[in-house]
């Protein structure tokens, strides 16, 4: 809940790159509905068993939509993620762009202000950049090393994720982390381990030492997390500030972003 943080951690995150792990995404989404996929696996195997494992996904990512605020990028990746439910569900290849189509349709059908949410066109714009950008970009470098080539994996969908919002940062923000690629590398796993943490603290709730103990791990982790956070926005020149640009100026700016992408690609 970003309304209970007090703004030195808040502008720690904005400075670093790394806000979007505050607010629940479809990073953090696509990993719970991993981890109710890696549990139902056993259910896969037969068609009853697809529909229990389908309909409990579904159920169980809108009650996380729930606890966590219905913000809407969070009602847009769990609406999504429940249309990759629903397609597994019946047996459909899902194609993600008109997943993301129809999420966007049935959010505004349900509210047409979101259309001015900053968070609603943020959210739909990263993943659209993402899914267009990444599997263009990330097939150009190629590590013989496991590690090196997931850090490269890591790194190409932040690149995909920055060039799509770059224009609408600067139209709201009026600010450039300059260190997002360094920061994202680090943040991305451990808000991993913290999401993770977090799902099972909830689920070891009822055996009170066994919910201290993990709580104990789950904070340690979070300050960890804080601790990297406020040390990248100490490095100089970690963010270029004051950038005040017009609706016309944005305008221009995507027009040339989506030129030499298209112009690459």
């Amino acid at each position: 809940i970003t309304d209970e943080l007090d703004s030195e951690i808040l502008n720690a995150y904005s400075a670093s790159g790394a806000m979007h792990v505050l607010a629940v995404s479809g990073l953090h989404i696509g990993i719970l509905y991993a981890i109710l996929l890696a549990i139902g696996k056993p259910l896969q195997k037969s068609k009853r068993g697809r529909v229990v494992l389908g309909i409990v996904s579904i159920l169980l990512l809108w009650l996380y939509a729930c606890i966590t605020g219905l913000t809407p990028s969070v009602l847009r990746a769990v609406a999504m993620f429940s249309f990759v439910a629903l397609a597994k569900l019946i047996n459909r290849n899902s194609n993600i762009y008109n997943t993301l189509a129809a999420t966007a349709f049935c959010l505004l059908l349900y509210n047409p202000y979101f259309l001015v949410s900053v968070g609603f066109q943020l959210s739909f714009i990263a993943v659209l950049g993402i899914v267009y950008i990444h599997p263009r970009l990330y097939p150009v470098l190629e590590f013989k090393s496991l590690i090196i080539q997931k850090i490269w994996e890591i790194t190409s969908v932040s690149i995909a994720a920055q060039l799509a919002t770059f224009a609408l940062g600067l139209l709201y923000f009026h600010q450039f982390p300059n260190y997002f690629l360094i920061s994202n590398l680090v943040v991305i796993p451990v808000s991993f381990v913290v999401l993770v943490g977090g799902i099972m603290l909830l689920a070891s709730s009822i055996v009170s030492p066994l919910a201290q103990l993990i709580g104990l791990l789950l904070t340690g982790t979070i300050k960890l997390l804080n601790l990297i956070v406020f040390w990248v926005e100490s490095w100089p020149m970690s963010i270029i500030s004051n950038v005040y640009i017009t609706t016309t100026q944005f305008w221009l700016i995507t027009g040339i972003i989506i030129f030499l992408i298209a112009t690459v690609t």
